[in-house]
């Protein structure tokens, strides 16, 4: 199977023109996730969730193909660097909210590979680490739809937590109030944007430089139970509830 893909990934590659290929290196973190723990290792560090890559594949350029971005800073390591991409949330028409910055480091090998990608406490305000990792894990049995470019996970290869969902009022204690508020199939929903201290590849990508995140939340409970976020090009969104397992006694009525 594995060679099949990587065939069509190599013709996928060639018929979007792209040198070295950035979707083949894409498909094989696929594969590593499908294996995550003899792939990836997982740390929660003062409050900073990091993703190692214990067989790094992808490229810095690859980051740059991506998200059409450069990084925000640079930091020279020991033994390779690290790049930064720096969103900062903003308030009221388009005034940045001080001390509110959204941060993705990763830290890449002298040979250009990535080794580690960090989020920062910001983000784990709306994708708490149980539930990051949970999502993370559930990729590698995801399907790809190569016309969308977007890569869809069953329901049922979602792994399931014990986990509490995260409240709405420890979360706007710490993001502070939306730029906007509205109500969507019964949820109460938040938008945040933010914008990217980055230079884009083109100024026709001055775009991506815009960032948003919708939180939205079960106002009966006033817990949150999905995200959904744009970051430099890259879309993702969240079910929590997807993540939680049934009750015991749920689990009995389903399956008497």
């Amino acid at each position: 199977m594995r060679p099949l893909l990587k065939c069509a990934a190599v013709a996928l590659c060639l018929a979007f023109g792209l040198a070295g290929c950035v979707w083949l290196r894409l498909l094989e973190v696929k594969n590593q996730l499908a294996e995550f723990d003899q792939n990836l290792r997982v740390q929660v560090v003062h409050d900073y969730f990091i993703v190692h890559f214990l067989h790094p594949v992808l490229l810095s350029d690859d980051f740059i193909e991506l998200a059409k971005l450069r990084p925000s800073r640079v930091a020279t390591l020991p033994e390779g660097y690290r790049w930064f991409l720096d969103f900062r949330m903003e308030g009221g028409k388009g005034r940045n909210q001080p001390g509110k910055t959204l941060v993705f480091a990763m830290t890449f090998t002298p040979e250009d590979r990535l080794a580690a990608f960090e989020f920062s406490p910001l983000f784990l305000q709306m994708a708490p680490p149980a539930f990051l990792e949970a999502s993370l894990r559930s990729l590698g049995r995801g399907k790809v739809d190569q016309g969308k470019q977007q890569l869809k996970v069953d329901p049922e290869d979602l792994p399931k937590l014990s986990a509490r969902l995260p409240d709405r009022r420890t979360i706007l204690a710490v993001l502070g109030p939306p730029v906007e508020q509205s109500r969507q199939d019964d949820l109460l929903v938040l938008l945040y944007r933010f914008k990217a201290d980055a230079e884009p590849v083109e100024p026709e990508y001055e775009s991506r430089r815009l960032a948003e995140a919708k939180l939205f939340f079960d106002p009966a409970k006033d817990e949150l139970v999905r995200l959904a976020g744009r970051f430099a090009g890259l879309k993702l969104s969240i079910d929590y509830r997807k993540l939680i397992a049934a009750p015991p006694q749920d689990r009995v009525a389903r399956h008497p």
